[in-house]
């Protein structure tokens, strides 16, 4: 992994697992960029009148969100930028809702260098984006991920636990821990 660049990290994980508010407090405390879900501003997602073809677009404009904060790292020389959703997501997206893999999710699920998991231990709260209210279900995806994850042999790390702290404190120490190897390389 080329660090000589920004570090390009993606939240991943099922819904309702803190990762919007871990990534934003990540990006605050490191100072990197951060690109956030799309899917939370979109009129079609919003009205739940989603096609695939809502995915594909969805995709598509997740990773110019991601570029854009990846480009904002490189102008103001931040180590690294973060993205609250990414490939994996919306691939498991479409595959529970459409039984189908969304276009570009695994070219963007590639483009990042460190995937951090958000475990579902987190009490499950309720809002538009969110079906799945039964925690089996959530654990059932989480494997999943996990499979997905391990199998593509992407670089990753887990963020578990129900205490927001304890999930903070994780996850800073696995960004560090990839800091510190681009530095002795």
């Amino acid at each position: 992994m080329d660090l000589s660049r920004p570090l390009r990290i993606v939240m991943t994980g099922v819904e309702s697992t803190g990762k919007s508010t871990l990534s934003k407090r990540l990006a605050q405390h490191f100072n990197f960029p951060l690109a956030a879900e799309i899917a939370r501003s979109d009129v079609q997602v919003a009205q739940g009148h989603l096609a695939i073809s809502d995915l594909n677009r969805l995709v598509i404009e997740q990773q110019a969100a991601a570029m854009d904060a990846y480009k904002s790292a490189l102008k103001t020389e931040a180590r690294g930028m973060i993205s609250d959703t990414g490939g994996l997501v919306l691939e498991m997206w479409g595959m529970e809702v459409f039984k189908q893999r969304p276009e570009g999710c695994l070219s963007l699920q590639s483009w990042f260098d460190l995937h951090l998991l958000c475990t579902p231990e987190i009490p499950w709260e309720p809002d538009a984006l969110r079906s799945l209210p039964h925690l089996e279900d959530r654990v059932r995806l989480n494997q999943a991920y996990v499979q997905c994850l391990t199998t593509r042999q992407h670089r990753w790390a887990q963020t578990q636990g129900s205490a927001h702290d304890e999930r903070f404190l994780q996850a800073v120490r696995a960004i560090e821990l990839v800091l510190s190897d681009n530095v002795n390389t």
